[in-house]
């Protein structure tokens, strides 16, 4: 029950500072963009013709399996959906920490008869459960505007959203790590948007690695795309997995969960530890 009430706790606050709702609104803009910028003629079980945000794309032929169409459409909006699922997540998320230990808030919370790890796993979970359900809106409500305009059902799309919410804890994971050292919500935004956008080249390492001109360099460069999360590689992933093309790498997944995970594991005996 414990648990229970830190994330009804969490929820609360994302309530009352409007997290949820602008998190909601930006979801919601988006998939009524998408429902009037989107439009296809179909014949046949063909695309014969069609649109995305004014631009259209004309198959004279009549020839184009609208299958086909939709799973490759479906891979470009993951993408899309990659990017801006992990920065609204993480906008959303990044005051979680630094309002737990703010001066007040802090002594306010540790007063009660709950153990501080249980504490800041409660937190923990409550941003994730707040993450999962405007994910499940974001890419639900994608797959069914993209499905019911061309009655094509890809189940795999939805696998996007798992991939989306891997990395985002992983991401997590750090912003608790720094919340707890430095009770700063920007501090806890811009890093997990810089790592971000540092690991997206990390994926080609090794040609990085090759054209540095010393071994430390080089060597700094591998150690970096291997204690990071594997970013780029998910996203490639991801999209290829919605195509049906392939599958997660395990060894990707795994090295961006053991990231998050020892980040947050960190930031529980910090804040175990630390004097408030």
């Amino acid at each position: 029950m414990k648990t229970w009430a830190l994330i009804a706790d969490t929820w609360r606050e994302a309530f009352a500072r409007f997290t949820f709702l602008g998190f909601a609104i930006a979801s919601t803009l988006f998939l009524l963009i998408l429902t009037f910028a989107l439009n296809l003629d179909i014949v046949d079980g063909a695309l014969a013709a069609g649109s995305l945000f004014g631009k259209e794309f004309v198959f004279p032929h009549h020839d184009t399996p609208i299958d086909q169409v939709v799973v490759h459409g479906q891979a470009l909006f993951a993408g899309m959906l990659y990017g801006l699922g992990i920065f609204l997540a993480v906008f959303a998320t990044g005051s979680l920490v630094p309002n737990l230990v703010k001066r007040g808030n802090v002594d306010l919370y540790l007063s009660r008869p709950i153990g501080r790890t249980h504490l800041l796993l409660g937190r923990y979970a409550g941003g994730v459960t707040l993450v999962v359900a405007n994910l499940l809106y974001l890419c639900g409500g994608v797959f069914a505007i993209i499905s019911l305009k061309t009655g094509v059902w890809n189940p795999r799309f939805l696998l996007a959203g798992a991939v989306i919410l891997l990395v985002f804890l992983s991401f997590l994971g750090l912003m608790f790590l720094i919340g707890v050292l430095s009770g700063s919500t920007p501090l806890s935004i811009m890093v997990p948007y810089g790592l971000y956008v540092i690991s997206l080249p990390l994926g080609a390492h090794e040609r990085i690695a090759a054209a540095m001109d010393s071994r430390w360099a080089a060597t700094l460069v591998r150690g970096l795309y291997w204690a990071l999360p594997k970013t780029a590689e998910l996203g490639r992933d991801m999209t290829r997995l919605v195509v049906g093309e392939g599958s997660v790498g395990l060894t990707a997944a795994l090295t961006t969960a053991a990231f998050g995970l020892v980040s947050l594991l960190i930031a529980v005996v910090v804040f175990s530890r630390k004097n408030y």
